[in-house]
């Protein structure tokens, strides 16, 4: 028999060290493969919110960052969304050994969001201003939204411990605009915004600042606690006074579950000096979020002590007596749009207008005054509301039909809100969150009216600010009814170049007064106030009216017949509705260097506003 040599089994130590290259080479396999399953990733993540993504170049570099250059984001229409220079996206080492790579760490520099919407024509308007918004109105983007809101809110509820660090630098957002007139509109960037992981949780700092007539630096930080205490503090420097600094600062606490996070009682915002009691929830089922706010016992010195004075503007001509309070919340489920809730109020404690301190002209509007009137692009111009105006007219002077249609088309329940209008509010969110842009505002007659008057027409959220508050006190605390309000507006506001108030306009256009208008001319002319500039596109070459022109018409025409502020008889059809123009403004939309000048109308704006005639 032939016995073999027995081979000593290998050790165990070989055994070991043979697996570690096994594991050394399968990784690398995977790392390799790692930037098309990150680019894979990426543009699926993209594709999932309506995006295509693309890029100059991504690799792999030591030891498990993938690294993208000229990174593009573009919506449907070659619209972008955002330009990232740089990106680098760090791997877990072991999320690539279990075959599903995760980000442990984001960093990107030099990027460009922009919000920006394709424009279109007349979005305050009740019609739609053209086909393809039309078209656009009837896409239902809700779905989309609701996922997007859905992996926001995943996000939220990750503890701290587990969301990946972040590192940016050099963002510019531009936000969302879709009227041509306004530009003025205000753009943030940040020259950083991390997220680090600490050992106490996690902290976000910020710094960077908002762009407009001039620079608004800000920075801020916050830790998230990993036992659900939220504590952060800011700063937003407005100039260089004592008193140009808004500090804020939130102290919370947060519950949290798998499908819900709750602010906790006794959770507060301070804005400067001001407390704000805060409560809230936000929930995956919807999802569905609700705040409430509730600032108490407020009085004048204590809004001008914690308030910047730059973000008062004309509010600090305003002097009170008197203390209030100040409430507000909302409730938002994706679900069911159309049954978001909205309540803003001042609750009042012998709160009263201080005239004799007041030097903004708030109780004099009821008086015969020059009004200083603020138009896009920070142009004023000027018109006497007094008879010795021979354009001025009163309320009872303008055509009912006009009156109403301007009314139904601007702010359908001016005669009924207190200076703005919550049922307009979440009228509009609904549509707006169905359309996925700003398609319609919620700007009441009254809001409209302050800012004509005292505020101009800059985009930002402090202009926006003060014209709420200015209507909340023309509608409470002046007593100037609201006949002479509306009286004001429809003597001031825009119709066309240099044509103020509605004797103006119907000069303007039809070469006759204001008093007597056809019910074509009243609901064309309401057309124009959303967007006088661009009042000659709505006419073809030869004079009459564009489809959609006289589509907004006659949805005007049916919104005032259910008012009962028109007889149905009085509506002529859509296709049916025409207007003859007579006055200057035929001459530009039908030059004729042959035809003897026109009768007697309105023409050119002398260097004080006021209108001359032939």
């Amino acid at each position: 028999m032939i016995r073999l040599p027995l081979r000593r089994p290998p050790s165990l130590r070989l055994v070991l060290l043979a697996a570690a290259v096994a594991l050394v080479v399968l990784g690398l396999v995977l790392v390799a493969s790692a930037p098309r399953r990150i680019g894979r990733k990426l543009r699926a993540v993209a594709a999932e919110r309506g995006l295509d993504a693309r890029w100059t170049s991504l690799r792999l570099r030591p030891p498990f960052r993938i690294a993208a250059r000229g990174v593009v984001l573009t919506r449907a229409g070659a619209d972008t969304v955002a330009r990232i220079d740089s990106l680098d996206i760090d791997v877990d080492p072991l999320s690539v050994l279990l075959w599903s790579p995760r980000a442990s760490r984001l960093s990107a520099g030099s990027v460009v969001v922009s919000l920006r919407e394709p424009r279109t024509a007349a979005v305050d308007t009740l019609a739609p201003a053209s086909r393809g918004r039309e078209r656009r109105l009837r896409t239902n983007q809700l779905p989309r939204i609701r996922r997007s809101a859905e992996r926001l809110v995943r996000l939220l509820l990750t503890p701290p411990d587990r969301l990946p660090q972040l590192s940016l630098r050099d963002v510019t957002v531009l936000p969302g605009t879709t009227d041509p007139d306004d530009d003025d509109v205000e753009t943030l960037h940040f020259d950083r915004l991390e997220l680090l992981q600490e050992t106490g949780g996690s902290l976000l700092r910020i710094s960077g600042e908002t762009r407009l007539a001039r620079p608004v630096p800000f920075q801020a930080g916050a830790l998230y606690a990993r036992d659900g205490r939220l504590e952060g503090r800011g700063v937003m420097v407005f100039g260089d006074g004592p008193h140009d600094t808004l500090a804020l600062a939130v102290e919370a606490r947060l519950e949290r579950t798998s499908s819900t996070l709750h602010l906790a009682p006794g959770s507060r915002m301070l804005v400067g000096a001001i407390p704000v009691q805060l409560t809230g929830s936000l929930e995956t089922a919807g999802p569905r979020a609700r705040v409430a706010l509730v600032a108490p016992d407020l009085g004048e010195d204590d809004v001008l002590a914690s308030v910047p004075a730059p973000m008062l503007g004309p509010l600090t001509q305003v002097k009170l007596r008197g203390t209030f309070d100040y409430v507000l919340s909302f409730d938002v489920d994706l679900a069911r749009p159309d049954s978001a809730s909205f309540h803003a109020d001042v609750v009042p404690h012998d709160l009263v207008l201080d005239a004799a301190r007041t030097t903004l002209p708030l109780t004099r509007l009821d008086q015969p005054f020059t009004a200083t009137i603020h138009l896009p692009k920070g142009r004023t111009t000027t018109r006497l509301l007094a008879p010795e105006n021979p354009h001025f007219r009163t309320l009872d002077q303008i055509d009912s039909t006009l009156v109403h249609a301007v009314v139904t088309n601007e702010d359908g329940g001016f005669f009924r809100h207190r200076g703005f209008n919550t049922d307009a509010m979440r009228a509009a969110f609904a549509e707006n969150l169905r359309a996925g842009a700003y398609r319609r505002g919620a700007g009441t007659i009254t809001m409209q009216l302050a800012r004509n008057l005292w505020l101009g027409h800059e985009r930002t959220l402090s202009r926006k600010g003060q014209e709420v508050v200015l209507a909340w006190i023309l509608e409470h605390l002046t007593g100037v009814p609201k006949r002479r309000l509306l009286e004001i507006y429809l003597n001031i506001i825009e119709w066309g170049p240099a044509v103020h108030g509605a004797d103006e306009a119907s000069r303007f256009y039809f070469d006759h007064d204001a008093g007597s208008l056809t019910v074509p001319e009243a609901l064309f002319l309401a057309t124009v106030v959303p967007a006088p500039s661009r009042w000659r596109w709505r006419f073809d070459d030869t004079g009459e009216l564009r489809r959609f022109t006289q589509a907004q018409m006659h949805f005007i025409g049916r919104a005032m017949v259910a008012k009962g502020w028109l007889d149905p008889a009085q509506l002529p059809g859509t296709d049916s509705l025409r207007v003859e123009l007579r006055g200057p403004a035929r001459d530009i939309v039908m030059p004729d260097t042959t035809r003897a000048p026109g009768p007697p109308g309105v023409s050119t704006e002398d260097a004080h506003g006021a209108i001359k005639t032939h």
